[in-house]
């Protein structure tokens, strides 16, 4: 593939909105969890839910049905402004929106009864300050071996970045999360293969993550197409996914 082609195709594939990934085409292997459906078995019609990093609230959203009323926080004001247009009135009343950083909640003590957090940055002190107790922490984060191939090439992490030291690491945040007075209910993880269906989708991908994080077509052409080169198959552009999912409940 050459600098033009993967030019033309970066141009046609567009920008996301929100963390909305919903034109990538793709396949993966079984998992033993969907995020949604775990969260939903904690879930009660009177729940008051926060979630942390929600981005665009496109997965927030889709879970309003089965709490009573909802918060999302993101410190991106572009994210909440998506978030608010996403939200249709049925919701107005229901789920609100709020530019807040997750290591700085402006939130009263206790006043949560489940916290959401996937694949974003948290704090764990100030999550466990705003869960009330006997509240439900859930998380899934990106493992650090994601996309091992890809991010080889590249040379960064799961989430792009380069700094190895933002690396999410969830056995801490376990350990971390006991110290402050929290229960472990469940931890898991799955790394199984995942494949882009076509050129577009990983293009789209690349530039939404963004993977690396300074990504340009003109810096990194060579790279993307010594992936594609290398990681193509019948099935499309070969990768894998690691998840890890956790669960606490505050004393």
């Amino acid at each position: 593939m050459t600098r033009e082609e993967l030019h033309r195709i970066a141009e046609a594939v567009g920008e996301r909105s929100g963390w909305d990934f919903s034109r990538v085409r793709d396949d993966r292997d079984p998992v033993p969890w969907d995020y949604p459906e775990v969260v939903r078995r904690y879930l009660r019609a009177d729940h008051r839910v926060l979630d942390v990093g929600t981005g665009g609230g496109e997965r927030f959203l889709g879970l309003a049905p089965h709490f009573g009323t909802g918060l999302g926080v993101d410190p991106s004001e572009d994210m909440m402004a998506t978030a608010r247009a996403n939200t249709p009135a049925s919701l107005a009343g229901k789920v609100a929106f709020a530019r807040m950083r997750a290591e700085q909640l402006a939130l009263a003590p206790a006043s949560f009864d489940v916290v959401l957090n996937r694949h974003a940055p948290l704090c764990p002190a100030e999550i466990v300050r705003v869960l009330r107790s006997g509240g439900i922490f859930i998380t899934q984060q990106v493992g650090p071996r994601n996309t091992e191939n890809i991010r080889r090439v590249f040379g960064c992490g799961p989430g792009g970045e380069y700094d190895s030291a933002s690396e999410p690491d969830l056995w801490q945040l376990r350990d971390r999360l006991r110290h402050l007075g929290c229960e472990l209910e469940a931890w898991a993880e799955y790394n199984v293969t995942y494949r882009f269906r076509d050129v577009e989708s990983f293009v789209f991908w690349l530039k939404a993550i963004p993977m690396p994080e300074d990504f340009s077509v003109d810096r990194h052409w060579e790279q993307v197409a010594h992936i594609i080169a290398t990681c193509s198959g019948p099935g499309g552009i070969t990768t894998n996914e690691h998840r890890q999912l956790l669960v606490a409940r505050k004393d």
